[in-house]
């Protein structure tokens, strides 16, 4: 059962989001979804190389400048973010701007920021479903080109 716990990240997925401990997140992928013109949820797939939080009110995007999900938050301005780990279910709801439409370290992504206007944290209701949990978040493999996706961070946070 989701509750909303504000307006801002709490520390814990400030932390988790201001990348700063990238070993721990490095083949772990963060779901999104946007709406598409006819009204259905369209998700998609980003990395924490990917996401930045700016501070707990700002996160940053780089995404597809060409795909769906972009074109879906340039036409309607919103965005959900899923983070889902062990015993971590949360629901970012925020309004999206795009700061550039190419990035210089990687031009084929734009640059977005995501206002967050609500965070709902997600679990189990233990009178209900005592014990139950999630047990992990989607992973994927990354090949070792950490260098790239530092400097993609270090322009998001520019």
């Amino acid at each position: 059962m989701s509750k909303l716990v504000g307006s801002t990240l709490p520390g814990d997925l400030y932390r988790r989001l201001a990348g700063k401990n990238l070993q721990a997140s490095n083949e772990k992928a963060i779901l999104v979804c946007t709406t598409d013109p006819n009204g259905w949820p369209h998700p998609a797939i980003l990395s924490y190389f990917e996401m930045v939080a700016k501070d707990e009110r700002n996160i940053r995007l780089a995404a597809y400048r060409e795909s769906s999900m972009t074109s879906n938050m340039r036409r309607n301005g919103k965005l959900t973010i899923l983070i889902l780990d062990e015993r971590v279910a949360y629901y970012i709801k925020g309004t999206v701007e795009e700061l550039a439409q190419e990035m210089e370290c990687s031009p084929h992504n734009s640059k977005l920021n995501v206002r967050v206007e609500q965070v709902l944290a997600d679990s189990a209701n233990e009178e209900f479903e005592p014990g139950v949990y999630i047990t992990s978040g989607v992973t994927y493999k990354r090949p070792a080109e950490l260098h790239q996706a530092m400097a993609m961070l270090s322009e998001l946070l520019g």
